[in-house]
């Protein structure tokens, strides 16, 4: 009998094989060469089916290296490979869920979690009000599949203790070769500013990017550096973390990106505050002291500001002055122009917003003309309102800023409150890394918005899904009852 089903097995393995190269064959004379990439999606399906902790590890690798692909005729764009196998993962998750139910619930009802499914929620609300339905689908949907696998699929990769700095690693290692080949490209042109925009192309179209991408895993370099020996024991861990420490520092300064470095600067400045044991209701006091401080004296700021006339420029030191620079520097009076606007646009829809992903669409009527600069344009083509917290108010309106806020707020309440009960060396200073991680990315998010990009989404995401995972699967104090020993990470418990 079993000598018998092999035969058939042999058969059909045959039958299938010969069909197939015959049908390419076909496809190959009609000059159709995507039929070409059928095995590899057959392939993945089956290898997401039955191992999707392995395929969101393999597309967190990939990542760092994909390139974006623009279709001109569809008027879409999109990364290869990530985002097609993102599209694929996200279906395949919710009808393995739908056919087995199996998933560990328990993360679901953690404060960020409830967060982030109410922000998905008003998002949806938001997309059926919107000023244009079918962009705001579109940005809804990719933000969908980002959400899901990032951060909900996350959730039950952590489960395991040394997926954490397993999925660290598999980003950090391509991050560094894209560095490298950024600052090849960099040296053939002197290491310029000007270089520092298209250096780290194809893998990133963008400088503040790319800055953002370093920023988010120095810290990561740093804690190694002070903390090898809770992390390995291997001798040469040592040498391989300086080397990395000058890669990643000359690849950050090189990147151009202000909003870059002043991300590492808050992250350090946060390392301090959690050294000093301050809690999080303290933080959230100060900074929203800062806050009416700075409105409260903003006409004496802005003329204080203006005495400043650096521009950003090649010589690093005057780049860096160049941060405050609200009276000539053409960056800096273009993000002025895009939150002035994004701020009329909000008083004309304050409620549910304009929709999600349609600012950059909708403002060129908002601008006035005095506001204008040299590299200001009516045509939607460089970029949105570069405000990670504007973002969500112009477009999801101040019920979709709050929720944003919120998965903020909770994200680091928790994480905070978690540093300080910690024992594990391991799991404390792993939780260290992404907290400083998120705190960089933070900052940078004052200046620029970046979670419409695979490449900064997945690291936002899962640093917050890292955190959530370990206050749920690896604290010894969670309220979480009948905690299970870390999983293999699969869907089920």
């Amino acid at each position: 009998m079993s000598q018998a089903i092999g035969s058939l097995r042999k058969t059909w393995f045959y039958v299938i094989s010969i069909l197939f190269v015959l049908a390419n064959a076909m496809m190959l004379w009609q000059e159709q060469y995507w039929f070409l990439l059928v095995p590899a999606a057959l392939w993945f399906v089956f290898f997401i089916t039955f191992s999707i902790d392995k395929s969101l590890l393999f597309i967190t690798f990939i990542t760092p290296l994909s390139i974006l692909i623009d279709v001109e005729q569809l008027g879409i764009s999109f990364t290869l490979p990530t985002e097609p196998l993102l599209l694929g993962m996200m279906l395949l998750f919710y009808l393995k869920l739908l056919i087995e139910g199996r998933y560990d619930t328990r993360a679901l009802y953690h404060p960020i979690s409830l967060a982030i499914v109410f922000y998905l929620l008003w998002m949806i609300f938001t997309t059926i009000s919107s000023s244009m339905p079918l962009t705001s689908f579109k940005f809804f949907l990719s933000n969908l599949w980002f959400i899901t696998c990032f951060y909900f699929i996350a959730l039950q990769l952590f489960r395991k203790r040394e997926n954490l700095q397993r999925w660290l690693w598999l980003y950090l290692l391509p991050l560094t070769f894209v560095i490298l080949w950024s600052i090849y490209n960099h040296s053939t042109y002197g290491f310029t500013k000007q270089a520092s925009y298209w250096a780290s192309e194809p893998f990133v179209m963008n400088h503040g990017i790319y800055g953002a991408m370093i920023a988010f895993f120095f810290p990561m370099i740093v804690v190694y550096i002070f903390k090898l020996k809770v992390f390995t024991k291997r001798p040469l861990m040592s040498f391989l973390m300086l080397v990395l420490l000058v890669i990643f520092t000359v690849g950050i300064i090189l990147s151009y990106t202000r909003a870059a470095w002043l991300g590492v600067a808050a992250a350090l400045g946060f390392y301090i505050w959690l050294q000093l044991r301050l809690r999080f209701w303290t933080l959230l006091t100060t900074l929203g002291s800062l806050a009416v401080i700075f409105f409260s004296f903003q006409t004496q700021i802005t003329m204080a500001l203006m005495e400043n006339k650096t521009d950003s420029a090649d010589d690093l030191g005057q780049h860096v002055q160049s941060i405050s620079n609200v009276r000539t520097d053409a960056s800096n009076l273009e993000r002025l122009n895009r939150w002035a606007s994004g701020w009329r646009m909000l008083q004309e829809r304050p409620w549910l917003g304009w929709g999600p992903g349609t600012y950059m669409f909708q403002y060129a009527p908002f601008q006035k003309p005095d506001e204008k600069t040299i590299i200001s344009t009516n045509a939607a083509d460089v970029g949105g309102i570069h405000s990670e917290y504007l973002n969500p108010l112009v477009e999801m309106g101040i019920p979709g800023f709050v929720l944003f806020m919120l998965i903020i707020g909770f994200s680091l309440q928790r994480a905070m409150s978690l540093y300080y009960r910690l024992q594990d060396p391991y799991i404390k200073n792993t939780l260290l890394i992404a907290m400083l991680g998120l705190a960089t990315y933070l900052t940078h998010g004052v200046l620029n918005d970046y979670l419409d990009i695979d490449k900064t989404a997945l690291l936002y995401w899962s640093f917050l899904a890292m955190i959530t995972a370990i206050d749920v699967y690896h604290n010894d104090q969670a309220p979480y009852p009948n905690r299970p020993n870390p999983g293999s990470g699969d869907l089920a418990p």
